[in-house]
């Protein structure tokens, strides 16, 4: 662009200077989407879009399927072919999904073997086909980086659990699940409830078709740790008491 060569980077949808790795122009905060191009207000200055549109040079970039269209075709699972037409809109968001979604069709979660739909707006988890049990969304632990919830889960009851912190044993059926936070679930719900741009996080968080619970062993998880630890208290406590009820030797007379 003008004499400044970028790169086109698919997975966070923006173009990167070559020899400035970190000069970044995003294709959907910074460009203007016209369906089949984009048109990015350019200052040559900061080789970047100009921070007052009336004052850059307007730009016409090709659309992501086709500047790189092999890249497109592979990450989002259509032909080159059948990319032909679709605006990068229709080809990163499923269109079926979407529809599908603003009528009202909640989108649904594996949990270990079983169904449940998500309802952002009550915050929880129903059972796709009984609609009982119901697991809140607030009885998860969302995860250091904010992307996902995690939570101890028994697949026969259906219900989250809270282990004991004094547990010597691992306990029977139960294990760790880890699923996306709101707007991996659903970003159509999370976009009403937050007020977002629908459009523009669509982009960013395109509707999953086939969610699925992440099953994680306990003996993945810090449980092993926390039973050696329970033990090992257990054993210096025996040896108190132990210590304690050992008769004292009385000298003789």
């Amino acid at each position: 662009m003008e004499n400044t060569r970028f790169y086109v980077d698919l997975d966070r949808q923006t173009l990167r200077q070559t020899d400035k790795p970190d000069n970044e122009i995003s294709f959907i905060n910074q460009m203007q989407d016209m369906g089949d191009h984009y048109m990015l207000a350019w200052d040559d200055a900061t080789k970047n879009a100009a921070a007052n549109p009336e004052n850059g040079e307007l730009l016409t970039i090709p659309p992501l399927s086709v500047l790189d269209p092999e890249g497109m075709s592979e990450k989002y699972g259509m032909s080159v072919s059948e990319m032909a037409g679709k605006s990068d809109f229709e080809i990163i968001v499923d269109q079926d999904a979407i529809a599908a979604r603003r009528n009202g069709i909640l989108p649904q979660i594996d949990m270990a073997g079983e169904k449940f739909i998500i309802d952002l707006r009550l915050q929880e988890l129903r059972h796709a086909e009984y609609f009982f049990p119901v697991i809140s969304l607030k009885s998860l632990d969302l995860t250091d980086d904010g992307w996902h919830y995690e939570a101890f889960y028994e697949p026969i009851m259906k219900q989250v659990v809270q282990l004991d912190p004094k547990l010597t044993e691992f306990p029977d059926g139960v294990i760790k699940i880890k699923i996306p936070n709101e707007l991996g679930m659903d970003p159509v719900g999370a976009a009403r409830i937050y007020g977002m741009a629908e459009r523009d996080l669509l982009r960013r968080h395109p509707i999953q078709k086939e969610l699925k619970a992440e099953v994680i062993p306990l003996s993945e998880t810090q449980v092993p740790r926390l039973i050696q630890q329970n033990r090992e208290q257990l054993q210096r406590e025996h040896e108190q008491i132990t210590r304690r009820m050992k008769p004292v030797k009385r000298p003789g007379f």
